[in-house]
């Protein structure tokens, strides 16, 4: 191939580039928005410990797009927890050889497409640090969940009615109010 047909190829290649580029990003742009209606949160239960300030929330996310979302943060009412953390129990060993499981806290959760992820006692969950006082005055909480594919950041966010929610509904933190 001559310089001047490689050129005129290059030349038509990028300036192709500039239409095809944002038509793709457009298709993205567009899957994305349907994202949240493709995310499905379902079965909450909120597990408030007695003693500590700490509680988890234990619940099913199901994917049903076309590729895998990851699940980077959930946020909540500051009026009602400090903040919430994504945790998983991994299996260890002591020094004696003993397995031991270990809660760590863990940057994010992949949701395979078509798949759901249960967050359950004992395995992957959210944890819910630093319990208010005021934590059993509400009738209502707002989860808010943020979600990545690639680049693009998407959330959900769902309320909760949260006596319903409880798994333990006599709980002594909430009588004691």
């Amino acid at each position: 191939m001559s310089t001047l047909a490689m050129r005129s190829f290059i030349f038509l290649l990028s300036f192709s580039a500039l239409f095809i580029q944002p038509i793709y990003s457009d298709i993205k742009s567009k899957e994305l928005k349907e994202n949240t209606k493709n995310i499905k949160i379902k079965d909450i239960k909120l597990k408030i410990l007695n003693g500590p300030q700490n509680g988890a929330a234990y619940l099913s996310i199901y994917n049903s797009n076309k590729y895998s979302v990851i699940l980077y943060k959930v946020e909540v009412d500051p009026d009602v927890f400090d903040r919430v953390e994504l945790h998983d129990h991994i299996e260890r060993k002591d020094g004696n050889g003993l397995k031991f499981m270990e809660m760590l806290e863990i940057p994010q959760m992949e949701i395979d497409a078509g798949g759901t992820l249960f967050l359950r006692c004992g395995g992957k969950h959210l944890m819910l640090i630093g319990i208010k006082k005021t934590l059993c005055q509400f009738e209502k909480l707002k989860f808010i969940f943020h979600f990545r594919v690639g680049a693009k950041e998407f959330t959900k966010a769902i309320e909760i009615d949260f006596k319903k929610s409880l798994l333990d509904p006599k709980n002594k933190r909430c009588e004691a109010e």
